[in-house]
């Protein structure tokens, strides 16, 4: 499945059946550039994918659906201390994502499972990852709650990137996918997801009435 998201900027942007969005091509393998009713509408694709994507785990966590899938060879990590504690002051929010986490010996731990979701992915890189977005809250008291952080993590290891090259099949199903979240216009980081240059504008700069 691909992206869906929208962007920022103090413009609401609605995609509907009378608002119907021409794309024009791919800018440096990160932005969508395409052509509205009032202008031209640039997207980013990691910021709008990690947006669909955090959108979707959150309710797939809150109805229950969230699954894990048992590991064949269980994965070594070795922690910091720093690391060892966030690991253990979130042991349970680790558990209920679907991450079956055990201690072997000191500041060392063993992965058994991970969420399902996440496969193709490394899940050693996924758990470092998230404990270094949890120590970061837990340092600037940023308040967040832990499944919130970890959901964002996994939505942005698991969103295309920037610099990636999509397909026009995949640039359309990104485009059409955007009308559902009419009401947010970042990404869960902050980051905009779109601009607009609005028809006016193009018309000033080159001077046309």
């Amino acid at each position: 499945d691909m992206p869906l998201v929208r962007e920022t900027s103090s413009t609401e942007w609605k995609v509907g059946a009378k608002s119907e969005l021409r794309i024009l091509g791919q800018i440096h393998g990160t932005y969508i550039l395409c052509e509205g009713e009032k202008g031209l509408i640039f997207i980013d694709q990691h910021a709008a994918h990690e947006r669909l994507l955090f959108e979707r785990y959150r309710k797939e966590y809150e109805a229950g659906f969230f699954s894990s899938e048992r590991l064949l060879i269980p994965i070594v990590l070795e922690l910091s201390t720093e690391e060892s504690f966030i690991l253990m002051s979130y042991l349970e929010a680790f558990q209920s994502m679907g991450f079956e986490i055990d201690p072997i010996g000191e500041r060392t731990y063993a992965l058994r499972s991970r969420p399902a979701l996440i496969d193709q992915r490394d899940p050693k890189e996924i758990v470092r990852e998230i404990l270094d977005d949890l120590s970061f809250i837990r340092r600037e008291g940023k308040g967040s709650e832990p499944i919130h952080t970890m959901l964002v993590t996994l939505a942005c290891h698991s969103a295309i990137r920037g610099n990636f090259v999509l397909r026009k099949e995949e640039m359309d199903a990104l485009v059409k996918s955007l009308s559902p979240f009419n009401d947010s216009v970042t990404c869960p980081h902050g980051r905009p997801i779109f601009f607009v240059i609005p028809l006016e504008e193009l018309n000033k700069q080159f001077r046309r009435k």
